[in-house]
């Protein structure tokens, strides 16, 4: 099975760590969280695709041409419009279900092998708000949509980078969302679009370490200290 790493993003909200250091290299424990999530990675995963852009040569210095004896290739994504458009630089190198994780998460193994398990999926974690949205999923954790405008008290389910896509993914429309005033295209919005017409699951996480922020790089050091304690969701 093919894994895809997105890592081109600049990490703008981790600055001044990342002012010289792509995100997806800042040390969590005494070591990158690249190496920690390609530790997460199912035993199923044959090949890796990691999307580079921001101070790429850092990443691809680091890790080389594999790990573990699993093949690394490298695709940069200029410009950098979104994790949808990252996904349709790998669109002739796939044939068959993926599985997607972002550069800048910390994963368990465990939860990425059951998510694994759908040619459709979305990893998600529990949490409590306040929050700008929450996934919303049927009774039989199918997928459903996004809900917004959450009181600030309200069980949610957010979103954690992780997914599992199969070939109907290039079949859809990129959804477009405006960030920073300007036009991206989004995976997780775009596999909801497919959703409304196709099975996607939900796959509920039991670990997951967000580092898009001080806080947060903060907090992830914390969980990978103590072994796996739980890290805030933002």
């Amino acid at each position: 099975m093919l894994a895809v790493i997105l890592a081109a993003g600049q990490g703008l909200r981790l600055r001044p760590h990342t002012e010289t250091t792509p995100k997806t290299m800042i040390k969590v424990g005494g070591k990158p969280i690249i190496v920690h999530i390609l530790e997460s990675l199912p035993d199923s995963v044959d090949r890796i695709v990691v999307v580079v852009g921001y101070l790429k040569e850092q990443i691809t210095e680091y890790l080389g041409e594999s790990w573990n004896g699993i093949p690394i290739e490298y695709i940069e994504q200029a410009p950098l419009n979104g994790t949808g458009s990252a996904i349709h630089l790998i669109k002739e190198r796939v044939s068959e279900p993926f599985l997607v994780v972002n550069g800048d998460d910390l994963y368990s193994k465990e939860d990425l092998t059951q998510l694994s398990q759908h040619p459709l999926a979305m990893l998600v974690a529990e949490a409590t708000g306040p929050a700008p949205s929450s996934i919303l999923v049927d009774e039989t954790d199918g997928l459903l949509g996004i809900e917004t405008n959450l009181p600030a008290d309200k069980p949610i389910l957010r979103n954690t980078g992780a997914y599992m896509l199969d070939m109907r993914f290039f079949e859809q429309p990129l959804h477009e969302i405006i960030v920073h005033n300007k036009t991206e295209y989004s995976l997780p919005h775009t596999l909801i679009d497919m959703a409304q017409d196709l099975t996607a699951h939900v796959e509920r996480a039991t670990f997951w370490c967000p580092i898009g922020t001080a806080q947060e790089l903060e907090t992830a050091e914390q969980a990978v200290s103590t072994k796996g304690s739980q890290c805030t969701a933002r």
